[in-house]
């Protein structure tokens, strides 16, 4: 999703949520939410200034689904702390998949380290762009 407008970080869970609820692999949308919502409330989900990354490990999920969204700048508040978060990426992996969930938390992370990557995900100007930019960060 690009240009998410959003004015709190569960407003900015649920918009995205509902994308990626669209998934066949998400069998159970409504504990899904809850449960990234319930996990944003009891600790921190921000990686770094500008980034989010809520995420469960549910039973609501088949398999492992992430969704991403730019916000609007200057951002949205996800906690004192993280007051213009503009990239969220959002992950469900299934309970028993442990070593699933870490891969795509590890990819994740690598993804926004590589050089250039971050930027030019706040700076495209099409989804296309954006995607490209996801894809070919990813194969790194």
């Amino acid at each position: 999703m690009l240009d998410l407008v959003a004015n709190s970080r569960e407003a900015a869970i649920c918009a995205l949520h509902a994308q990626l609820a669209k998934s066949p692999a998400v069998k159970d949308a409504p504990k899904f939410l809850h449960e990234l919502l319930e996990r944003a409330m009891l600790a921190p989900v921000c990686i770094s200034a500008e980034v989010a990354l809520p995420h469960a490990r549910t039973d609501a999920v088949e398999r492992v689904v992430v969704g991403v969204a730019r916000v609007t700048a200057p951002g949205v508040g996800f906690d004192a702390e993280h007051p213009q978060v503009r990239l969220i990426f959002m992950v469900g992996t299934p309970k028993q998949q442990v070593e699933e969930y870490l891969l795509a938390v590890a990819a994740i992370t690598r993804l926004l380290r590589t050089e250039g990557v971050r930027a030019g995900l706040l700076a495209a100007k099409t989804e296309a762009e954006f995607t490209a930019l996801l894809a070919r960060g990813a194969k790194r």
